[in-house]
């Protein structure tokens, strides 16, 4: 081969691998910049995830909360219902039993009045 056409194709692979290496050098410093966002974004997406958790603690907190005082109120509201229900009962008795005495006591007059 020509020495000229050696030194032709050689200087234009050079101007070639000078292209080249200057493009995989851009490419290298966007991954790099990626690579710095994604480690920012790994960042911001922990800090948000370590938020999100501390409100969902505050959630199931407040649920807890709710369900222990729905319970003690729906506790006492059946516990007032019992003792109604008790004293009704109770009252209920002690008017039977009134007039269970009223009847013994009528029936015993009845057999004093009568002659045997």
């Amino acid at each position: 081969m020509d020495q000229e056409l050696v030194q032709y194709l050689e200087e234009r692979f050079e101007r070639q691998e000078q292209r080249f290496n200057a493009r995989f050098d851009a490419i290298d410093q966007r991954f790099i910049a990626v690579d710095g966002r994604f480690d920012e974004l790994k960042r911001h997406t922990g800090i948000l995830v370590e938020g999100l958790r501390y409100e969902v603690q505050l959630v199931a907190e407040g649920l807890a909360m709710h369900i222990q005082v729905q319970h003690v109120q729906e506790r006492e509201y059946f516990d007032r219902k019992f003792d109604d229900t008790h004293a009704l009962i109770r009252s209920s008795y002690d008017h039977l039993q009134q007039q269970q005495d009223q009847t013994r006591q009528r029936v015993e007059n009845l057999e004093r009045k009568s002659p045997n």
